[in-house]
């Protein structure tokens, strides 16, 4: 990683991050009898999406932007990083998803008809390119999508490092405030103009219109961008030496506004808590962790926390395949109750995503970058400088 420090932090952050979505998908039935803050807090789980895209952007401008924007890596060594970081884990969640996903599929359309849609779904799953089509983007193992909008940021990262020189430092707080405006401006449209037709527009509701807002690469970029802009502008402030004091109060903001937005429920329109509103809450609170957080960047950099949130991408992956199976086991063993399927979720998933992480990601992340070496040698670019493993 460049410019020194420590990212153990963000690492941590990125646990509670996914644990979050996994809260989200498999805990709201359990909480009927909490206080209203508390169902709503978890109900909120899937804008913990937006903050991954966030610290994704902050991230990848740490680890690879030099103080004036540029990349400090040829773009071929790049992209066999992310590769290398993203595609084990994701090909393993599909193999895993792939029993559960054709046996719905041949139960509601009979073979013919379910070859046809498994073959075009698996292709694009494959591809990385499901979240470009509302009907496709979780029609496999559902939390992919966001991989496959990563996988559309990681594509133009090398190019945005070609713009980042040409902006200066003094307009960045107006860059991002755009960027937040820009980001906000599909779901606002979408609530001006209902354009599925929607009475109501919640968490449960489904149009082709709301998914592209949702699932589509472009909706979702400029929230990347907030983070890479936030993370070239922490670059340039570390290298200079001009920061001033520590991120406690930052960090502290930032995840007081997540906390608090997250409790209002639906007080707030459910489109703008998808896509953008938190990416400044967020960005408060990533920025505030990299530049040390107080005891809230020491509690998220303790080695237990810093472990799960390296395992923290395949727990996100393994939620689906985890949860089928838990649905047909639960009953099997008394569990199935919503307090006995969660905790049986809970109980596979994080030891499941510790073991993926150490037997599958790490390993197979070396092999899959020396396979690709062959492909970055032939760019003439100097080799990959080593990253943070959470990169």
């Amino acid at each position: 990683m460049s410019q020194g420090g420590s990212l153990d932090a963000l690492t941590g952050l990125r646990f509670f991050a996914a644990l979050h979505v996994v809260l989200f998908h498999f805990a709201r039935p359990v909480l009927d009898p909490a206080p209203e803050w508390l169902r709503s807090l978890v109900g909120s789980g899937y804008s913990a999406v937006g903050v991954f895209f966030v610290l994704s952007g902050f991230v990848l401008a740490w680890n690879y932007l030099d103080t004036d924007g540029r990349m400090e890596t040829g773009t071929r060594a790049f992209l066999a990083a992310r590769v290398a970081r993203v595609y084990p884990v994701y090909l393993l969640t599909f193999l895993l998803s792939s029993p559960p996903v054709m046996l719905a599929s041949v139960g509601e359309n009979g073979w013919k008809v379910a070859a046809m849609k498994l073959a075009v779904a698996a292709v694009a799953t494959l591809a990385l390119v499901q979240a470009w089509v509302p009907r496709l983007a979780l029609y496999w193992n559902p939390p992919g999508w966001s991989v496959a909008v990563e996988a559309f940021f990681y594509a133009l990262f090398p190019r945005l490092a070609r713009w980042l020189p040409r902006l200066r430092p003094s307009w960045v707080p107006g860059v991002l405030v755009g960027l937040w405006a820009l980001g906000l401006t599909p779901p606002v449209l979408y609530l001006v103009l209902r354009p599925d037709g929607l009475a109501t527009v919640d968490v449960h509701s489904w149009g082709t219109w709301l998914a592209l807002m949702k699932f589509t690469p472009v909706a979702r970029l400029p929230e990347f961008l907030f983070g890479v802009v936030l993370g070239w502008w922490f670059v340039r402030e570390r290298a200079e030496g001009t920061q001033k004091g520590s991120g406690v109060v930052l960090a502290l903001l930032g995840a007081a506004l997540l906390m608090a937005v997250g409790a209002a429920g639906e007080r707030i329109p459910y489109p703008l808590m998808h896509n953008g509103l938190l990416a400044p809450a967020s960005g408060l609170l990533v920025y505030g962790l990299a530049r040390g957080g107080g005891w809230l960047g020491w509690a998220l950099s303790r080695p237990v926390v810093v472990r799960l949130g390296a395992a923290s991408y395949a727990l996100y992956l393994l939620q689906f395949p985890v949860g089928e199976a838990v649905a047909k086991v639960a009953p099997w063993v008394g569990l199935a109750t919503p307090l006995g399927k969660l905790g049986l979720v809970l109980l596979w998933v994080i030891p499941a995503s510790l073991l993926t992480h150490h037997f599958v990601e790490t390993p197979l992340r070396s092999r899959v970058r020396k396979l690709l070496q062959p492909w970055v040698d032939g760019e003439g670019a100097a080799p990959a400088r080593p990253v943070a493993p959470g990169a």
